[in-house]
């Protein structure tokens, strides 16, 4: 399922919200029954002040939330599964291959 998934996704349409990187390895991992934490959730004011200016960033509320996937969040979530026996920490060996 996860090679049909990989080999069928397509990886010219992708966006900061959504059918991402971060994305793509958390749909892989939940075929493979393991759900990972990945998203953050950013609220965002009806109305700010820049500069002396009042900006007002929408005016329907549905639009208040911003929702999206980071990486940071992922790799968080894996470290500590790895630190819980659940995989292993490969950092080192990443790091390693871009030198």
């Amino acid at each position: 399922m996860i090679y049909e998934y990989v080999m069928q996704r397509k990886y010219d349409e992708f966006s900061l919200r959504d059918n991402n990187c971060v994305d793509m390895v958390t749909h892989a991992a939940a075929l493979a029954g393991i759900n990972l934490i990945h998203r953050i959730r950013l609220t965002i004011p009806q109305e700010t002040k820049i500069l002396g200016k009042t900006l007002r960033p929408w005016t329907d509320p549905k639009y208040r939330i911003l929702e999206y996937s980071t990486p940071d969040v992922l790799q968080m979530d894996l470290r500590q599964l790895a630190q819980l026996g659940i995989g292993s920490d490969v950092t080192e060996w990443y790091l390693g291959l871009k030198r």
